[in-house]
């Protein structure tokens, strides 16, 4: 004598919401009888969707987890400094400061420090390097050495200066002594870099 088959298990019906029910992550009101949520995408059908994170803005005092900090940019401006230029003729006062006229036209250079190492200088016409702040166009500035100095970037998101042993020496914020060559020197937002016989490189920080 056979047994009876097992009776098949009842269907699962999903009750449908109405149409105006509310979206029960966001909150935003449903579209007619649509399956899923037009802000989060939560499916009305499968009751399955996201925890939801409003885009208010964060309290001040508590900024939002996992959101680090962007890191600072910097930018220097490169010009020809006249004051500068009338430093450098007054310390020469020799036969070598004659000869030498401060460029009549010289446009500012603004140059994003987008790289952990900038070199300044002037580029090798033999070789075809070129320095980050190629100060070998016109007008170029006689005074600068080849490998004049470099910025480097620190992992606090400053910059230091280490002259490379140039000629005529690396001076910051109008000094009248040039810094030590080799030796890394920590800048600030704002200071003033001078090379050459004319030309003052501004730090900034965005």
């Amino acid at each position: 004598m056979s047994s009876a088959p097992p009776p098949s298990p009842a269907p699962v019906h999903h009750t449908a919401p109405s149409a105006t029910e509310p979206c029960p992550d966001c909150g935003t009101p449903r579209d007619d009888l649509a399956q899923f949520c037009e802000e989060c995408r939560y499916d009305y059908v499968t009751r399955v969707g996201t925890v939801f994170t409003p885009e208010s803005s964060p309290s001040p005092s508590l900024p939002r987890a996992g959101v680090p900090d962007a890191p600072p940019t910097w930018t220097v401006t490169v010009c020809a400094d006249h004051d500068y230029f009338s430093k450098v003729m007054a310390r020469s006062g020799g036969p070598e400061s004659q000869g030498f006229t401060f460029p009549a036209h010289a446009a500012d250079l603004h140059i994003p420090l987008t790289r952990i190492l900038i070199t300044i200088g002037r580029r090798h016409h033999s070789t075809g390097e070129t320095p980050a702040i190629d100060l070998g166009s016109a007008p170029e500035d006689p005074g600068v050495s080849h490998e004049h100095a470099i910025l480097i970037h620190q992992p606090d998101s400053t910059w230091s200066l280490i002259d490379k042993g140039s000629t005529n020496g690396t001076t910051v914020n109008g000094a009248a002594d040039p810094i030590t060559p080799y030796v890394p020197l920590p800048l600030e937002d704002g200071d003033r870099v001078h090379v050459g016989l004319w030309t003052t490189i501004t730090i900034r920080r965005d």
